[in-house]
């Protein structure tokens, strides 16, 4: 932990270090927060750059949660991105509004591409196999019934 001279000398040290880490990445106000602990702020110092930062815009849960959701949901299940976000610090209230604002969404194609790419140069019809892949993608996050309604249909075809 690092001793400063004064409170508005490490205010300013934790602003400033607050604006470095989030010219990498966006962060929810929880990363950033926990962040700026770990590099030895006191609270008040933290809340002050916090503070500091939302004046600008610069963090914003709302507008985190809607990015990530938007991004994410081309990779991994609603269920899956609720889950990190959750990991990430946002509130079950910030996440249910990121994922009811993008709508409905058939998770089937994604299923589909993800089964695809994970039995790649396997036999879909091996008992094992298929035991695998229906394992991965509920890990993912995917509904059962999904799963198997597109397991099905490649198979079917």
């Amino acid at each position: 932990m690092k001793s400063w001279e004064s409170f508005e000398e490490e205010r300013a040290g934790a602003r400033k270090k607050a604006l470095v880490l989030l010219t990498d990445m966006d962060r929810s106000e929880s990363e950033l927060s926990e962040k700026l602990k770990r590099a030895g702020f006191s609270d008040a110092a933290v809340r002050d750059a916090l503070a500091y930062v939302k004046s600008f815009g610069y963090v914003d849960d709302d507008k985190y949660a809607s990015h990530y959701v938007e991004v994410m949901q081309r990779k991994r299940s609603r269920r899956r991105i609720a889950y990190d976000l959750m990991k990430k610090g946002l509130s079950r209230d910030i996440i249910e509004k990121a994922v009811e604002d993008e709508g409905p969404l058939d998770e089937r194609p994604l299923i589909r591409e993800l089964m695809k790419k994970k039995m790649r140069n396997q036999d879909p019809s091996d008992a094992k196999v298929r035991a695998k892949t229906i394992a991965y993608l509920s890990r993912q996050g995917f509904k059962t019934e999904d799963i198997l309604s597109v397991f099905d249909a490649y198979l079917d075809s």
